[in-house]
């Protein structure tokens, strides 16, 4: 009976230390711009604050969890900013391939929404 009251409590232990660790880390992007903004530019992408000033752009969150492969996640801001010549986040610097299917991608979003408007 003794060894079950000890098992149940390291279970419990494991359990609760787990969710702390579950927890949603900080997030950092960072952009640059294809064409540089005449006026600092302030957006939200996905509970990402955004800044942008001339061509560079700094998204934070103080915790972010997302689903998002990094094209689509920089599709996300190059919807919300305009094409982007560079795009980084979590560690991972966006391949030219895959920052061109980013800006078509975003491209083609936005005239979808044009056309569904008309």
């Amino acid at each position: 009976m003794q060894n079950f009251r000890m098992l149940a409590i390291a279970a419990a232990a494991v359990f609760v230390s787990g969710a702390a660790f579950a927890s949603p880390a900080a997030f950092r992007g960072e952009a640059t711009l294809a064409k540089p903004v005449s006026a600092p530019v302030d957006t939200t992408v996905s509970g990402v604050a955004w800044h942008c000033e001339a061509d560079k752009c700094v998204g934070q969150a103080e915790r972010y969890s997302s689903l998002d492969n990094p094209v689509k996640e920089c599709r996300k801001v190059a919807e919300a900013v305009g094409p982007l010549a560079a795009y980084a986040s979590r560690g991972r610097v966006m391949t030219k391939g895959s920052l061109t299917a980013c800006n078509a991608n975003a491209a083609n979003k936005a005239g979808d929404t044009v056309t569904a408007q008309k």
